[in-house]
């Protein structure tokens, strides 16, 4: 892979003034993936979005990176459970359709 597709880590740590050291924290709980090339870090385009939610819930929450595992994971329940809702909206529309 080439580097000029992916995003440097540092860069992105100087744009939203956080620390190298918490994105290679959240790296090693399994948040987010990084690649090394060359001994630069970067973060693939796919991430930026994972990478950046994290980054405003340290940073405007106050959650401290020990817990933004825990804090990921019950987003991504409520996700998941918000897409069920809406999937069984629409059965529930089709099954009054066909009734009608």
């Amino acid at each position: 892979m080439q580097p000029n597709n992916l995003i440097p880590v540092s860069e992105f740590c100087v744009y939203h003034h956080i620390e190298i050291t918490f994105v290679h924290s959240l790296e090693q709980r399994g948040l987010v993936e990084t690649i090394t090339i060359e001994r630069s870090v970067y973060v693939q385009p796919e991430q930026l979005a994972r990478l950046e939610k994290l980054v405003r819930l340290h940073q405007e929450l106050a959650i401290h990176p020990d817990d933004l595992d825990v804090v990921t994971d019950l987003l991504d329940r409520v996700e998941g459970l918000q897409h069920q809702v809406t999937q069984l909206q629409n059965q529930l529309v089709f099954y009054k359709q066909v009734d009608n």
